[in-house]
C-alpha cells in the first residue's frame, strides 16, 4: 500500500513539474541562436549617449556603499537583447570579493538588475537583414566620490 501511494504522488509531481519551472529556468532551454558578433550590434533608443544619462539617472549607490568607498574593480551587466529589442538573463559579473563587501553590495547589484530590467525596448542586431538575439556586455563604471 505505502508503495502504490508513493509511486502515486511521484507520477502526480511528475506531472504538474511544468508548472513549477520558472519562467527563467525555461528561459535556459530554449533552443534559440544567440549571438555574440552579429552583423549589426543592438543599440539604445537615442544611442550610446543616452544609455549613459539613462544608467547615470536609473542606477543609484546606497548611501553605506558610498561611504564606504568600496573598490568593486569593473562591473559589467551581461544580458541578452532578444529579437524584439526585449532584455532578459541578466547578470553582473565583477571582480572576486570577500563575503561581508559582496554581502554590503548586494543591493547595489539588485539597482543595477533592476534599472536594466526596467530599460525600454532596444533596437535589436542584426544577421543577414534579420532581427536575432544578441548577448550584450555593457561595462558599468562606478564612481563613488
Amino acid at each position: 500500500m505505502k508503495r502504490s501511494v508513493l509511486t502515486l504522488l511521484l507520477l502526480i509531481a511528475t506531472a504538474l513539474s511544468p508548472f513549477f519551472v520558472g519562467t527563467s529556468a525555461f528561459a535556459q532551454t530554449r533552443n534559440e541562436k544567440v549571438y555574440t558578433v552579429p552583423e549589426r550590434q543592438p543599440e539604445f533608443p537615442g544611442g550610446k549617449a543616452a544609455l549613459s544619462t539613462y544608467l547615470a539617472e536609473t542606477i543609484r549607490v546606497p548611501n553605506s556603499v558610498a561611504k564606504k568607498n568600496y573598490d568593486t574593480g569593473p562591473i559589467a551587466a551581461k544580458f541578452i537583447i532578444d529579437e524584439l529589442g526585449y532584455v532578459h538573463d541578466i547578470r553582473i559579473t565583477m571582480k572576486p570579493l570577500d563575503k561581508k563587501t559582496m554581502k554590503s553590495l548586494s543591493g547595489f547589484m539588485t539597482n543595477i538588475i533592476s534599472a536594466i530590467e526596467k530599460m525600454p525596448r532596444w533596437e535589436p542586431g542584426e544577421v543577414g537583414g534579420k532581427h536575432v538575439a544578441v548577448f550584450y556586455t555593457l561595462p558599468i563604471e562606478v564612481s563613488m566620490q
